[in-house]
Parts: C-alpha cells; sequence; structure tokens
C-alpha cells in the first residue's frame, strides 16, 4: 500500500482451492542460466517513468491546442500499450476532428510510436514525432513479461486498468496467431513464468477469465540440490520489445511519418494544434505533473556462455536478502539496442529485479555508487536463486 493507492496485480483466486492444490507440487526441472563475470554481456541502467495515482490519458486544452496526454505507465507500458492508445484516441476521436490537421507526436517509446502508426492507420495527418532520444529510452530495455506489476492506482480504477490491459493482451493473442496488420508472430511467445505463490504474479486476472491456462503449483529444481518450493506455474506472453519497436520505426518510415530528434520544453514551442503527449517522464514535466517518479531499474545481459536452456522460460519471484525481500526475475530477450550500437547486439537472456524510485535526487557520482552497489546485488541473489550460491562476479 501507498497512501490510499495499491499495486494493481489483479484479483487472487481461493485461498482454500491454492492450498489443495499445493499439497501436492509437480517437480519441473529446469536448467540454469551460467551466472560469473564470464557470462556478463551488459550492465543496463533505465528509468520508468511510473506516475502515482495511474497512468495519464486525459484530453485537455493549452492555450488553443488540444492535448492528448498518454504517459506514466511505469514498468507496465508493454502490458497496457494497445488499450491505452486505443483509449487516448477515442477521447481525441470524440472532439470530431478534421482529418486533415497535422497532429505532433511527443515521444517515440513504445506508446508514441504505435499512436502515430494507428493516427495514421484512420486517415489522420501526422506530421511527425519528436523525440529527445530515439535509443536511449525505457521501451527498448524493458524485458518483455506480460503482467500487471508495477502500476499504482486507486481502487476505482481498477476495472479501467483491467480492461485497457485485456485489450492489450489480446492484441497480443491477435499477434500470435498471425492476425495483426503490421506485427509480425516472431516479436510475442506465449511460454510459462514461474512465480512464488506468495506473491502477485500479475496475470491472475487473465486466469479469472479464462483468458491461460489455469495456475499449476510447482517445485523448481535446477540441478545440484538448488530446489525452490512453493512455486506457480503461468502461461502468459514474453514480448520481444527490441523486435516490436524495430517493427513499429519500420511501419513508421513505411507511412512517411517523420522522427525528428528535439527536446521539447513546452507545447507552445509545438506549431501544430493537436499534441499526442506520450513522452514518459517528458510528458509529466510538459504538464507539470507532480506524480511522476522516475524509478530506476538496473539489468543485466548474457552472452552465449550462458547456455541457452533458459530462454524457455521466465521467472518473477522475490527472494530475502539482507533481511530484506528482493525482486529477481529473468526474460529470455536475444537482443537489446544501445545508442551505441542501434543495429543491436545479440544476447541469452536479461537478468533484473530492482525498483528504486527518486534515485533523480541523488548527485551523479551518488547515482553511480549506488548502480555499483545495485548491480552486485541484483547478481548476487540472481546467482543464489539459480546456482546455490553468491558472490561469483566481480
Amino acid at each position: 500500500m501507498v497512501g490510499k493507492t495499491k499495486s494493481i496485480l489483479a484479483t487472487s483466486l481461493g485461498l482454500c482451492s491454492c492450498a489443495l492444490q499445493a499439497n501436492d507440487p509437480q517437480v519441473v526441472k529446469l536448467t540454469p542460466p551460467r551466472i560469473s563475470s564470464g557470462t556478463i554481456l551488459e550492465k543496463i541502467v533505465c528509468t520508468r517513468p511510473m506516475r502515482e495515482g495511474k497512468f495519464n490519458i486525459s484530453l485537455e486544452q493549452h492555450s488553443g491546442k488540444t492535448i492528448i496526454n498518454c504517459y506514466g505507465h511505469g514498468g507496465a507500458g508493454w502490458t497496457t500499450l494497445f488499450g491505452s492508445v486505443n483509449k487516448a484516441i477515442g477521447l481525441f476521436q470524440k472532439t470530431n476532428p478534421d482529418q486533415t490537421t497535422p497532429i505532433r507526436i511527443i515521444g517515440s517509446g513504445c506508446m508514441g510510436l504505435t499512436t502515430a502508426i494507428e493516427l495514421s492507420r484512420l486517415g489522420c495527418n501526422v506530421a511527425g514525432i519528436s523525440t529527445k532520444s530515439l535509443y536511449d529510452i525505457a521501451s527498448w530495455k524493458a524485458g518483455g513479461y506480460f503482467a500487471i506489476a508495477s502500476v499504482k492506482t486507486s481502487p476505482e480504477e481498477q476495472a479501467e486498468l483491467s480492461e485497457i490491459s485485456l485489450n492489450t493482451f489480446l492484441t497480443y493473442k491477435e499477434i500470435d496467431h498471425g492476425n495483426h496488420p503490421y506485427i509480425t508472430q516472431e516479436t510475442v511467445r506465449f511460454m510459462p513464468v514461474f512465480c512464488h505463490m506468495d506473491m502477485q504474479s500479475g496475470v491472475e486476472d487473465l486466469e479469472a477469465r479464462g483468458l491461460i491456462p489455469p495456475r499449476e503449483y510447482v517445485s523448481l529444481d535446477f540441478g545440484h540440490n538448488v530446489v525452490h518450493q512453493g512455486y506457480v506455474k503461468y502461461m502468459t506472453y514474453f514480448m520481444n520489445t527490441t523486435v516490436l519497436m524495430r517493427q513499429f520505426i519500420s511501419k513508421v518510415a513505411q507511412l512517411g511519418i517523420k522522427i525528428e530528434l528535439e527536446e521539447i520544453r513546452s507545447f507552445d514551442d509545438i506549431t501544430e494544434e493537436i499534441i499526442f503527449n506520450c513522452s514518459g517522464l517528458g510528458g509529466g514535466e510538459l504538464t507539470s505533473d507532480g506524480s511522476m517518479i522516475p524509478v530506476r531499474g538496473h539489468l543485466v545481459t548474457m552472452n552465449a556462455a550462458a547456455g541457452t536452456a533458459h530462454m524457455d522460460y521466465m521467472i518473477c519471484t522475490k527472494v530475502k536478502q539482507n533481511g530484506k525481500e528482493e525482486y529477481i526475475y529473468m526474460f529470455p530477450k536475444n537482443v537489446f539496442v544501445t545508442p551505441q550500437a542501434p543495429e543491436g547486439i545479440p544476447c541469452f537472456g536479461v537478468l533484473g529485479g530492482t525498483f528504486i524510485p527518486h534515485v533523480d535526487k541523488l548527485s551523479p557520482s551518488d547515482q553511480e555508487k549506488l548502480d555499483e552497489v545495485e548491480f552486485k546485488r541484483l547478481l548476487d541473489r540472481n546467482s543464489e536463486f539459480f546456482q546455490g550460491h553468491s558472490g561469483t562476479c566481480s
């Protein structure tokens, strides 16, 4: 709980049936990734643009301009993508717009690119996309696990959030079945995720709706006497975010929409009268939104020496580390992009598990010290979880 808000991870099913099924768990043998200093490819720092009280999808007027906001999704941008874009465009369409009026998109993350594409496909005049950075943004760095796991909203808005995520899930299902008009099947995989039974996975609502198979209670056996009991197996989507972003950019180019590298500091800097504000943290700054919280995350990509067998499942769990509960997650991401390597670098999975708010209040040197500590802690707890011992990574 944070004040009067709470994390929306969907509704848990009955505790009695859970207890009965959990008494006889299936043992699942999994091959873990090899984690050592020799298997680490890249250490990545990212900032999730989270809005306390729920992301902002709204329409407002500013000095004669129509602003449609769609920002603040935190770590759930990919999970709420298509539902959020559809809602934002729906608000715009209620104004009965003239389709010839030029539209400016701010932000080149998954929200901004998808908004530009969908508006163009509806026949609207998308004048261009303005972005501060094309590659150094959270959408490229995201792990790709479909779950409502890092959105904070009021209880009154739970139903809306559930519908937005459901809309997005059904779109990924459409992609998976090869029925999407411009996104190919290779961008998603329906696969198992293993979560501890005492934590919410973020897919309970999908299970309750019958959109994914019923949960299975399991013990995880990673070999070498590394066994974890009390786990639940779900099926959900892994979204290959790098490939998705590439396809979005390709579609934007095909539609003749220009992406312009420029920092927009005020809506007054834009000549277009219609603006879609999809700029993450920048979107909050443009609207003077004090509810925006930058949440720092740390990711580690692995090289081929880590092996490949772990690329067929996902992990999302919590463990005790130095007396405090910390996250562990692993997703089978196979390529990542940086501003220095926009062509992409092959990788063999990504490890993560940090959610640190308000790091922007620290000095740059203190941020560097924090990152060094958090990367070590992240690798230690992942090594302990998968291999039964920590301290293998420098």
